[in-house]
């Protein structure tokens, strides 16, 4: 494994729809290199895809995550020695781009702040601290309902707008792919709230290996009062950012977003039901 001359990356992970792309959004503004190449959720499509790879060896998916945890020493050697591999490879363009694809000949190199968020983090992150020993985790967390409610409202308008298109059809007849859904358990709140607690409870995990290489920030606390939050993550991430900077960049929160839920009379009744579950008391999401 090469060894590491640059400055080791910010890795951003939660569950997903908890407030991660709003967050990365607003630390790219303020100097974080977060990739060339991303999706409409600010996510690098050259992690994403690698971890996406990562998943399928490891017989896991977006709402079944923990068999992650199952992989054998053998198999874990092989994709840490892969994930290796990619950073130095042509794949490199897709997250560093025409501008610096041919001034680095390997990510690890890279010698200003630079990162990545992908919700799959939260589950491959013990792979990647092989490489990045001394990465940096920004973990974000937000209520059960709007977090896995909002996952499941995106999940349906793929669910049932699937096509079976011509390219799905060749696949077919070759046996190649059986991607006609992904995320089979996403279809109610109970589903929804198991798969919020497997990414909560693995990234809460990460404080005791981590340490102060985490930061752990509640959405709902940060939508009431951004500034104190980003006043710790622009020295967390190694940034320059003014406080001009850091207040002009907070100005597009959307405050509404707060436990949206409650608009909602299905999602109150099941909150009444899991509210005084152990979890939802120690993260203060009791007495909403």
């Amino acid at each position: 494994m090469k060894p590491q001359k640059g400055i080791q990356p910010i890795i951003i992970l939660g569950m997903h729809r908890s407030g991660t792309t709003m967050i990365t959004e607003i630390l790219e503004q303020l100097g974080l290199f977060v990739g060339d190449q991303k999706d409409d959720n600010c996510e690098s499509l050259f992690f994403y895809k690698i971890n996406k790879w990562a998943f399928r060896i490891g017989i896991s998916k977006i709402d079944m995550p923990d068999n992650m945890k199952l992989m054998s020493p053998a198999c874990k050697t092989e994709i840490i020695s892969s994930f290796d591999y990619f950073l130095g490879s042509w794949r490199r363009w897709i997250y560093l781009g025409k501008k610096y694809f041919f001034r680095y000949k390997n990510i690890k190199d890279l010698d200003f702040p630079w990162g990545w968020k992908e919700p799959l983090n939260t589950f491959t992150i013990d792979l990647w601290k092989e490489i990045f020993p001394e990465a940096k985790i920004i973990h974000i967390y937000r209520n059960p309902m709007d977090s896995a409610a909002s996952f499941i409202k995106r999940d349906a308008v793929k669910r049932n707008s699937f096509k079976l298109s011509w390219k799905k059809r060749l696949k077919r007849f070759f046996l190649i792919s059986n991607k006609y859904h992904q995320n089979f358990r996403l279809t109610d709140f109970q589903p929804g709230y198991d798969v919020w607690q497997s990414y909560i409870n693995k990234a809460f995990e990460l404080e005791s290996q981590f340490e102060n290489r985490i930061l752990t920030i509640k959405y709902e606390d940060f939508l009431d009062d951004p500034i104190p939050f980003l006043q710790k993550l622009v020295p967390f991430c190694g940034l320059s950012a003014t406080e001009s900077q850091i207040k002009t960049s907070s100005n597009n929160i959307k405050v509404a977003r707060k436990f949206a839920f409650q608009g909602n009379s299905e999602s109150v009744d099941f909150y009444n039901k899991i509210k005084n579950d152990p979890i939802m008391v120690k993260l203060g999401y009791n007495n909403i």
